[in-house]
């Protein structure tokens, strides 16, 4: 399946929402703008976001002190997708346990919610 037929099938929640983890997490970020919606409503535990292309920036400076991803759990409806993961950074914040929700219509991320204890991730980043 190409990515451009992702697109195509808004129902298939899961593969739009594993197609942008994985192109995230594999730093590919052009391909991961590509399953946000231009609106993006963001909100998250340091930042909130109502356009993709801000947020895919704030995303490549977080990617910057990625190690790695361990995947958890995962869980899809018609509408939307959970995930749960562990980021392993190279930072004073080590790994960061993560949940995600992603809302999904036409195909595209329009929504994400994304919690988790940014105490430690602020002190790196100054704020």
């Amino acid at each position: 399946m190409t990515y451009a037929s992702v697109v195509t099938m808004p129902h298939e929640v899961r593969d739009v929402v594993r197609g942008y983890h994985h192109a995230w997490t594999s730093g590919n970020l052009e391909l991961a703008r590509f399953f946000l919606a231009d609106q993006l409503d963001f909100q998250g535990s340091i930042d909130t976001f109502t356009a993709a292309d801000d947020f895919i920036e704030a995303l490549g400076k977080f990617h910057r002190i990625l190690r790695g991803i361990r995947l958890l759990k995962e869980f899809y409806s018609a509408g939307g997708a959970m995930l749960l993961y562990d980021c392993l950074t190279d930072s004073p914040a080590g790994t960061i346990r993560t949940a995600e929700y992603f809302g999904v219509s036409a195909g595209k991320i329009s929504e994400i919610r994304l919690v988790f204890d940014a105490t430690l991730l602020r002190e790196v980043i100054g704020r």
